[in-house]
């Protein structure tokens, strides 16, 4: 098996491959993860194969657990089983994950209630704050 990146670098990567997608636009603050991730969450995958799914998900499997636990303590249920809905499953992490790497960007948390331009300079403010995030423990 290819040996795949870890969750913490694809969440980092997604973010800044996708970011500047949405230069000019405004959006609030806290909402931002969502905005992002907005393609994949409405086509309920990342990879568009179940067997690339999971062969991320065996590549993260400690964080698979650790999302697992997350969204029990958190949501209080299991929205989906990686083992039925991998793709989907594989989604839910990444978006979770993208939200707490955002959420950690102290331009976001200064301006958390706030709306935010993502001007070239913001998309420039965020992409660097992200890069030097190195917790790699995200749940």
């Amino acid at each position: 098996m290819e040996k795949k990146e870890s969750f913490f670098d694809y969440c980092k990567n997604y973010i800044s491959d996708h970011l500047g997608n949405f230069k000019g636009q405004t959006t609030e603050s806290n909402d931002l993860w969502m905005k992002i991730t907005e393609e994949p969450n409405m086509n309920g995958s990342l990879t568009f194969s179940s067997y690339e799914a999971k062969q991320y998900l065996r590549e993260w499997w400690d964080e698979v657990g650790e999302y697992w636990e997350y969204e029990e303590i958190n949501f209080g249920e299991h929205f989906h089983n990686p083992f039925e809905e991998p793709e989907v499953y594989m989604v839910c992490m990444v978006i979770e994950g993208i939200n707490i790497i955002i959420s950690r960007c102290d331009i976001i948390n200064k301006n958390w209630n706030d709306e935010i331009e993502l001007t070239e300079k913001n998309i420039k403010t965020i992409l660097e704050q992200v890069e030097k995030q190195t917790n790699e423990n995200l749940f």
